[in-house]
C-alpha cells in the first residue's frame, strides 16, 4: 500500500471513529442502540478505531516523505 493509500486510509478511520463517540448524541435509534451494542460487544471501539486510524496515518507520511 503506497503512501498516499495510507493516509486516506487513516483518515477515514479517524473519522468512523469520531462519528461513533459523537453518535451518542444523536437522538435517532441507530446511534444508540449501536453505540450500546459495540460498547458491549468490543468495549471501547471508537477509541481503537481512532488510535488506528492515526498509526496509518503517521505510516503513510512517512512513507510520502521516504519518496
Amino acid at each position: 500500500m503506497n503512501g498516499a493509500m495510507k493516509v486516506i486510509i487513516g483518515l477515514l478511520l479517524i473519522l468512523v471513529g469520531l462519528y461513533a463517540y459523537f453518535s451518542n448524541w444523536l437522538n435517532g435509534f441507530f446511534g444508540k442502540q449501536f453505540m450500546v451494542m459495540l460498547k458491549l460487544i468490543f468495549g471501547n471501539i471508537p477509541g481503537l478505531v481512532i488510535l488506528i486510524g492515526l498509526v496509518v496515518l503517521l505510516l503513510g507520511f512517512s512513507d510520502l516523505k521516504s519518496k
